[in-house]
């Protein structure tokens, strides 16, 4: 008979006894799955994230696996698995200026079968949708280091005509300050961040764009 190692992870830390012969899993054979991404859950990519825990104690990692399984929701997943922030939404303030309206810039045949696949995407996760209005801005595809593209959309014209928002930055060497005393020190990077606020609804048709499939 084939032995197969499983590994049981222990959650919290109260120990666990397992008697001879219990069945603590059962397998059977899969001809084939396919999943979008989209479809993939958190729990699937908290072990990649968990290899980087070897620096804590036994007691530290299990703590941290814990709170990462608790809010595994939280966590983008892949590419197109982006949050959406409910607290504000984003104000174009343009006063009384006449609608803007540019032409859309002309993309190699290649380049325009990116920019219609990157715009269904966007459409199908419901980061944008279609408008119609007198507004519109062209579409630029930047190249990033890693290769792939980034979607963007040349609102020049709109940020000139924009008012804008005097909000106080804050002081580089008062927030290097802050940090006296700290001994644990973390970053958080938003998964497409821009992506993740809403325009408020009467400044939608600001913001559209021109591309291959309409406006």
């Amino acid at each position: 008979m084939e032995v197969i190692p499983v590994k049981v992870l222990i959650l919290n830390n109260k120990p666990k006894f397992l008697d001879k012969g219990d069945v603590i899993a059962t397998c059977e054979p899969v001809v084939d799955i396919v999943a979008r991404p989209q479809e993939f859950s958190g729990a699937q990519h908290l072990p990649s994230t968990l290899e980087n825990l070897q620096i804590l104690n036994e007691e530290q990692r299990k703590a941290v696996i814990k709170l990462l399984n608790e809010f595994q929701d939280l966590f983008s997943t892949c590419d197109v698995d982006v949050g959406r922030c409910n607290m504000s939404q984003h104000i174009i303030n343009t006063g009384n200026h006449p609608p803007i309206k540019q032409y859309r810039i002309r993309l190699s045949l290649a380049r325009k079968e990116e920019a219609e696949h990157l715009v269904k995407e966007m459409v199908d996760n419901g980061i944008i949708e279609e408008s119609s209005g007198p507004w519109s801005s062209p579409v630029v595809l930047v190249k990033k280091k890693d290769g792939s593209t980034r979607f963007c959309v040349d609102y020049r014209k709109l940020n000139e005509i924009t008012k804008k928002d005097s909000y106080p930055l804050p002081r580089i060497d008062d927030t290097l300050y802050s940090l006296n005393g700290s001994q644990w020190f973390t970053t958080l990077d938003l998964k497409s961040g821009y992506w993740q606020v809403e325009v408020r609804p009467e400044d939608r048709e600001k913001t559209a764009f021109t591309a291959e499939q309409g406006l």
